[in-house]
Order: C-alpha cells, then structure tokens, then sequence
C-alpha cells in the first residue's frame, strides 16, 4: 500500500470532542496522531466513511476547531472500538497556524 498522506503526522493523545453531522451525535474520545490535514481518533461507534464531523482538539493551549470527513474507520484487533482517519477540509487561518504552531514545536523538539 502506498503512502498517500500530504502532512508527517505525529504521534499525540490529546482529548477530542466529535460531533457528528449526519444523526447530530456527539461524543468524546483521544488522538492517536495529528498532522495540517488530519487526525487518528479512537471512537466506540463505527464511523461511516465521507461522514462529516466537526472536531475540536485541545492543544493544551487551545482548542482547535475544524470540520474533517471520515476517510476509514476500522475495528481494532484486540478491543471493542475502532480507530477512524479524519481528513480536515474546513480550517480557519487562525486554527490553521495554531495547529501548525503546535505541530512545529513537537517537530523541532
């Protein structure tokens, strides 16, 4: 399988809320890993894929806001949750540089 990610993702577990677009849910969980143009949750729920969701990340600092489509979801092997890839596709500029900040100072680190 080829790699098709556009952003280095870095391995983070920071809380989630999720809201889902489609039957309005929400619910909290953790990242697994976070890049510019995406997020790994962890969810108790299959997500079904191109679902919108509208996610807000704490950055410790801040939280970020940002509206994402699921792009896979799948069971994990060992426990009953899934993991779903989330692609962001509506980011505000000042989301975007503090996602961006964050990432850069983990980068450097």
């Amino acid at each position: 399988m080829s790699e098709r990610r556009i952003a280095s993702r870095v391995n983070v577990s920071f809380p989630v809320e999720c809201n889902s677009l489609s039957d309005k849910s929400y619910f909290y969980t953790v990242s697994k890993d976070l890049s510019m143009s995406g997020v790994k949750i962890l969810t108790n729920d299959f997500l079904s894929k191109n679902d919108s969701v509208k996610v807000k990340i704490n950055l410790i600092d801040q939280v970020v806001g940002v509206k994402a489509k699921v792009v896979w979801c799948n069971k994990e092997r060992i426990a009953d949750r899934y993991c779903a890839g989330l692609e962001f596709v509506e980011i505000n500029n000042l989301n975007k540089d503090a996602l961006e900040q964050f990432l850069n100072k983990i980068y450097n680190a």
